[in-house]
């Protein structure tokens, strides 16, 4: 049977309850949760990443790469536009490919230089908002990967959406190994649908885990119904966030994130509205 929310994300396997969830032991966060008080909670969305040294020891491979892919356009190029070599219906698709490849490099190498360790996810319970802190290349393969200057890879994307419209998914990616057997990797993905409706606006990644676990989502879900009893309050280690580059949020997202009521935040977006009039 398929997901309702439509259209259906990819991978769908199951469409996961919204409401509070009652358990015997205390609702684990994972590890995830980097702050939470009576009025908002921020949870890390955050993989194992490469960390310091993984990420300077890939980027120096990748410059290397991009530097030999450029050198043998460099040395062919010239005789396919002076017709020097004969062999142009291989040459010309192989050059194609050639740059194709180190413009994927390019942006890869750029992420990896800007992007920051963590891209969050806000949830304020009292306006009933979830702000959500992304890098245009976190969901590597996209089509604004194609489409965009990867000189842009500095650029930050942050979401505002209500509570009552998002709803919950679980996928899950198989694959092959070589020894035999299957790895398989499951999602709690996050749909944006419209108000009161099944039809899906926006989606985004909440956590990613190699096993079957609804731990951040259950967490979350009680946490914004105010059933706070059950809930491990233990926040992840800020030590682990290795690489220079810190998750910054917007001045008005960050007011507005930490709201403690709807009036505070209308009276802060109006604030902001009207700066942005002047």
């Amino acid at each position: 049977m398929p997901s309702k929310y439509q259209p259906q994300v990819s991978c769908w396997r199951e469409d996961l309850y919204k409401g509070v969830y009652t358990t015997q032991l205390p609702l684990s966060n994972n590890k995830k949760l980097r702050y939470a008080n009576d009025d908002y909670c921020e949870f890390s969305r955050r993989t194992t990443g490469w960390g310091k040294i993984g990420r300077l020891i890939t980027m120096i491979c990748l410059f290397l790469t991009m530097v030999m892919i450029l050198f043998v356009l460099y040395m062919v190029t010239p005789g396919i536009v002076e017709d020097e070599i004969r062999n142009k219906l291989i040459l010309i698709p192989s050059c194609i490919v050639f740059i194709y490849v180190a413009y994927i490099l390019i942006q890869l190498f750029f992420y990896l230089l800007y992007a920051p360790e963590d891209c969050p996810i806000r949830l304020n319970r009292k306006t009933g908002k979830v702000y959500i802190y992304d890098h245009f290349l976190l969901y590597f393969g996209a089509w604004s990967t194609f489409t965009r200057s990867p000189f842009r890879a500095k650029e930050i994307t942050v979401k505002e959406f209500d509570w009552a419209d998002i709803q919950g998914v679980m996928s899950s990616v198989s694959a092959p190994i070589a020894s035999g057997g299957i790895v398989r990797t499951y999602r709690i993905e996050c749909v944006v649908c419209k108000p009161n409706t099944t039809k899906v606006t926006d989606h985004f990644i909440l956590s990613t885990h190699n096993c079957l676990t609804y731990d951040e989502w259950m967490w979350i879900n009680s946490y914004m119904a105010f059933s706070d009893n059950n809930l491990d309050g233990e926040l992840m280690p800020e030590d682990e966030f290795t690489w220079p580059i810190k998750v910054n949020w917007p001045e008005e997202i960050d007011k507005k994130s930490k709201a403690s009521s709807l009036e505070e935040y209308q009276q802060i977006d109006a604030e902001y509205k009207k700066l942005g009039n002047k």
